[in-house]
């Protein structure tokens, strides 16, 4: 799918107002879209009444727009939130206006510009994909869906407590509101649960009968005469809240896991002699994508990853980061014509991939200091004196250790494997400035540069290699003369063991009743581990999941053995 069919040609009428010429439709009420969000939506699915005592509540929306649902939504929340609850929000948008027009059409209401000024900040890019956005002030995380409806809620790992139908209006856009799409709503939606929208289109409302929902008219906003508002049968499933959670392992796949608690109001007790010591402890690194010309479902799976990885310490962590933008370089013949797929593919905005004659440039990649990212994503978490395969009285475990999972029965049902890697840290300020990738990685630091890296597998030894050195040598030759030549006048050397598989595919989700693994993340930990450690902490807990439903059947653990 290209930009311009997904390009909702947004303008400004005379009026001031948004409207959308390819649907020939306003995106609010020309009286006043604020108040017609707080009447139509949150009014008229009972809030904040309907979310009094709750932990958790998760809202979904078909019709993201400008965001003004949303950024209301929050605005109550924060207001009347209940005692550590948590908002989880999921918004579905096939056709995503720019930045700067959702920024003009928000600023019409300034009392509502912390909420929309967050939400700008963390504006999706022009790609297709699940985009996390958390805003842990409020304790809020929206998941917006940049995909068709019917993709959308088929990927989406979730029931909602409330929906907003909010698309363009049913004579503008009927396939947004077809019977399947309304039955999908209904698939994804949560007992008791109530749903609200402006339109009283016969057909809708047939629609949500057909599919389960109570369905009322009920006074309109403004100029409009009815709306509509229903509820779904049942009554609303009461949670197990777990009282002991235990991380084992403190890099960056627990740390992950840690960060994603602590934001759903979680604490946990930390099981790791010495956090950040194995394959994150490295002095530098790069987070960037896998690059795979193929597309489909590991692609999507990676660049979803990406975009939340990078957003994060953008965000979160910006003192780990050395320097923004890598250079991918081809590393055989083949790889311009295989860059060039890659730079085409919808899951990336065009704007983050750039084909070159020096090979593909990757403008939001990042250079990190490893150490710097799993330090702050730990934070002050309570840190015990136990082993690995002491963990009882926890209701949710999660195995997250690296190379010492080696040393418990779970690396063999999981299938995994050690891959042993050095690097060299060199002390030369003679350097190029642009970090950058081939097959090795050189990436500039402070105090000089780091590069490398090796790739023994089957090896767990971490003693420092001559031959790695020579290896590791070689390959900056091949690409940096010169500071290879720099290097050649000595370098501090490091190893540690990374965990992979057999499908070189991490492996998320339960292992065991309680018991839940992270590993398996092979050379993209920093890319990998943000977005998988929230998607396992949801899987845990019962909360809607920011993994779509594809990526996380590619890293199921059963898949191993027949599952």
């Amino acid at each position: 799918m290209t930009q311009t069919e997904t390009d909702p040609q947004l303008y400004f009428a005379d009026d001031g107002n948004p409207r959308s010429a390819r649907f020939d439709d306003i995106y609010y009420s020309l009286q006043d879209g604020l108040s017609e969000s707080r009447a139509v939506f949150l009014n008229g699915c009972a809030m904040p009444e309907v979310w009094a005592g709750r932990r958790h509540f998760t809202v979904a929306e078909l019709g993201f727009g400008t965001g003004l649902n949303i950024a209301a939504l929050m605005q109550l929340w924060a207001a009347q939130r209940p005692e550590s609850g948590h908002l989880h929000i999921f918004s579905v948008e096939g056709f995503l206006m720019p930045r700067d027009a959702a920024a003009s059409a928000l600023s019409a209401w300034p009392d509502m510009a912390p909420f929309a000024a967050e939400l700008l900040a963390q504006w999706p890019p022009q790609r297709r994909g699940f985009h996390i956005m958390r805003f842990p002030q409020w304790g809020v995380t929206l998941i917006l869906a940049l995909m068709d409806v019917r993709s959308a809620l088929s990927q989406w790992q979730g029931k909602a407590d409330a929906w907003f139908l909010d698309g363009f209006s049913p004579a503008c856009n009927p396939d947004m509101w077809a019977d399947d799409v309304l039955q999908a709503v209904a698939d994804k939606t949560a007992p008791g649960a109530r749903l609200a929208t402006f339109t009283v289109a016969g057909f809708v409302r047939r629609g949500l009968q057909a599919a389960g929902f109570a369905v009322s008219k009920q006074p309109g906003f403004g100029k409009k005469r009815e709306r509509l508002e229903a509820i779904f049968p049942g009554e609303p499933d009461l949670r197990h809240e777990p009282q002991r959670i235990a991380v084992v392992g403190g890099g960056i796949a627990g740390a992950s896991v840690v960060a994603a608690l602590r934001d759903y109001g979680y604490a946990a007790d930390l099981i790791d002699p010495a956090p950040g010591s194995g394959a994150s402890g490295n002095p530098a690194g790069l987070l960037t994508p896998r690059l795979d010309a193929g597309g489909g479902a590991i692609s999507d799976l990676f660049a979803d990853a990406f975009y939340y990885a990078t957003g994060l310490l953008r965000r979160d962590v910006p003192d780990a980061i050395l320097s923004e933008g890598v250079l991918q370089r081809p590393a055989s013949d083949r790889d311009p014509a295989r860059f060039a797929k890659i730079a085409g593919q919808v899951a990336f905005d065009a704007l983050d991939m750039g084909v070159e004659a020096a090979g593909l440039r990757l403008p939001r990649a990042l250079a990190l200091d490893p150490r710097t990212v799993v330090e702050s994503l730990l934070g002050d978490i309570n840190r015990v004196t136990k082993t690995a395969d002491s963990t009882e009285g926890y209701d949710i475990i999660f195995m997250t250790c690296g190379e010492g999972i080696f040393d418990l029965d779970l690396s063999h049902s999981l299938d995994l494997r050690p891959v042993r890697g050095q690097i060299e840290v060199a002390g030369s300020k003679t350097r190029d400035p642009q970090a950058q990738a081939w097959g090795g990685y050189y990436v500039p630091t402070p105090d000089g540069f780091v590069f490398g890296a090796t790739h023994v597998r089957g090896d767990r030894g971490t003693e420092v290699c001559e031959a790695d050195r020579a290896h590791n040598l070689d390959t900056l030759r091949a690409v940096l003369a010169d500071e290879a030549a720099a290097a050649e006048a000595g370098t501090h050397a490091r190893a540690a063991i990374r965990v992979t598989t057999r499908d070189h595919l991490p492996v998320m989700g339960p292992v065991s009743p309680h018991t839940y693994a992270l590993t398996g993340l092979g050379a993209r930990g920093f890319c990998l581990a943000p977005l998988l450690g929230r998607a396992l902490v949801a899987q845990a807990l019962g909360l809607p999941s920011p993994l779509p439903k594809a990526s996380a059947h590619l890293v199921r653990p059963d898949r191993f053995h027949g599952g």
